[in-house]
């Protein structure tokens, strides 16, 4: 499987994933930086984002599975979304939305890892063992 890498882009504003104009699933996104975008219902599986700068981004509904989180920073980002089995490492959070959706739904963080990051409020994180 061949990974599309993306290297010190800027994306400001967006209103729809798509606007990206790319595949966000298994993609590489190194030193990029996103500000007051929309990507409600953003299917990243398998992403990888390093030193990423997201600010003021919504990602709710998103689809986040397996995607993998290093160096990140995340401030005051909707992040009520399916982050299941996500990894976030040496990731900074803060002022980020986590909690229910407008439907009553649960944030799903299920077996979601971090490792050294910071935050304002803690994250819903749920670890929960195969049967």
């Amino acid at each position: 499987m061949q990974h599309s890498i993306h290297t010190g882009e800027t994306f400001k504003k967006l209103t729809k994933a798509k606007q990206l104009g790319k595949d966000l699933e298994n993609s590489i996104w190194v030193d990029c930086e996103f500000s007051h975008c929309a990507l409600d219902g953003l299917q990243i599986y398998g992403a990888i984002f390093t030193r990423c700068h997201f600010e003021k981004v919504s990602l709710y509904w998103c689809s986040a599975f397996q995607a993998t989180f290093i160096d990140c920073k995340f401030l005051r980002c909707d992040l009520r979304g399916d982050f299941i089995e996500a990894r976030f490492i040496r990731c900074g959070f803060d002022q980020c939305e986590t909690g229910d959706n407008n439907l009553g739904g649960k944030t799903e963080w299920t077996n979601a890892v971090t490792v050294g990051c910071v935050t304002s409020t803690p994250l819903p994180i749920i670890l929960r063992e195969d049967e």
